[in-house]
């Protein structure tokens, strides 16, 4: 549907830059006898790969980046830059780390000064525990005792937890691959200052891809669960690969009327690449009966119903031809033709060439 609008907008610019006519003389068009036309083994559809996993790996500390780990490359030795490989775990940069470990030596520091208030605390708590056992100390005395014991232990909890902390911001010092796979992106360089959740590189796994492509309602059916197709693409004519359906959109786009489908496919030597354009089959489609084909040349866009599209179809008057704008409800595009789903019947004659110039009721003459 996208397609459809992007090459309605083409023909208006092209018809406006004639303006009006001089005369209003009838104005030659050509037509289309609206048919059905015959099944075929199959139509091809375009798709588009994606990743079968992608990620942005984000800092979770601020800091500047210190260091990027290099590759050698053409003789030459160079940082980590999009298309490389990379394995899980492996370090992607890593953030001037001073101040967190200061920080760390800081709060280990105080986690043996609480300590050793504990210590203290809790031979005093045993030592009260025993004198007042012999009623040598009053139960106040006995209670403060016991109270800077619990303080203490709660302290030691608290410098505990600080060091941890710490020494968990020490480690997001360093950014690591949270897969093996390849990057798509570097986001930084040495000596950027980064925050919390700023992305710096995103990486992808690809030794499966999916393969996306979209069809109208009528296509669903033939395009199951589980079913295995067929692909090409321009860079790899040589080569058919095989994959299966595993998704199948529970919604329609709300814009296009459109479901997507995602085929996933094997991909171990990295043959397909994030992005590339690939044609499959569904070699068990039909054009559905009593729907009818058009060029999609006849498409205009609807001038009231912003996505909604329409047809000029010849009416005869009688002294004249006119044509009668009627809106249509186009489904899935097929080469240079569309399938209209609603507002055409077989055996009308529909404007191929020229309706974007036309106007409702406008009068026109039928050129060869």
């Amino acid at each position: 549907m996208r397609f459809i609008r992007v090459y309605l907008t083409v023909l208006l610019i092209l018809a406006g830059c004639h303006g009006e006519p001089p005369s209003k003389k009838p104005t030659p068009v050509e037509v289309f006898v609206a048919h059905v036309q015959a099944s075929a083994a199959g139509y091809p559809y375009s798709a588009v790969v994606n990743p079968y996993t992608r990620v942005e790996v984000a800092f979770r500390t601020d800091g500047y980046v210190q260091a990027i780990p290099q590759r050698k490359a053409l003789k030459q030795t160079r940082i980590l830059q999009a298309g490389d490989y990379v394995r899980d775990q492996e370090i992607l940069a890593k953030i001037n780390d001073e101040q967190y470990r200061d920080r760390v030596v800081e709060a280990a520091a105080n986690v043996s000064k609480a300590e050793a208030v504990r210590r203290k605390a809790d031979l005093d708590y045993k030592r009260a525990t025993a004198l007042f056992s012999t009623a040598s100390i009053t139960a106040p005395e006995y209670d403060s005792a016991r109270e800077e014991y619990e303080v203490a232990q709660a302290s030691v909890v608290g410098t505990e937890a600080h060091l941890d902390r710490a020494k968990e911001e020490l480690r997001d010092t360093v950014l690591r691959s949270p897969l093996t796979g390849i990057i798509l992106q570097r986001k930084i360089e040495v000596g950027t200052l980064v925050r919390s959740e700023t992305v710096g590189f995103v990486v992808a796994d690809i030794s499966r891809v999916k393969v996306v492509f979209t069809v109208p309602d009528v296509v669903l059916s033939y395009a199951p669960l589980g079913s295995v197709v067929s692909l090409r693409t321009e860079s790899l004519l040589d080569r058919i690969f095989k994959g299966m359906i595993t998704e199948v959109s529970p919604m329609a786009d709300s814009r296009t009327r459109v479901f997507s489908i995602t085929v996933t496919v094997d991909n171990p030597q990295a043959l397909l690449r994030v992005g590339m354009v690939m044609s499959l089959t569904l070699d068990k489609l039909r054009i559905p009966r009593n729907r009818v084909v058009i060029p999609l040349s006849c498409l205009v866009a609807h001038p009231t119903e912003e996505q909604g599209f329409a047809v000029f179809v010849l009416v005869p008057e009688k002294d004249s031809l006119n044509v009668q704008l009627r809106r249509v409800l186009p489904g899935q595009v097929v080469g240079n033709s569309v399938v209209i789903q609603e507002g055409l019947t077989i055996g009308d004659r529909v404007v191929s060439t020229g309706a974007a110039q036309l106007r409702d009721g406008e009068a026109v003459v039928v050129v060869p």
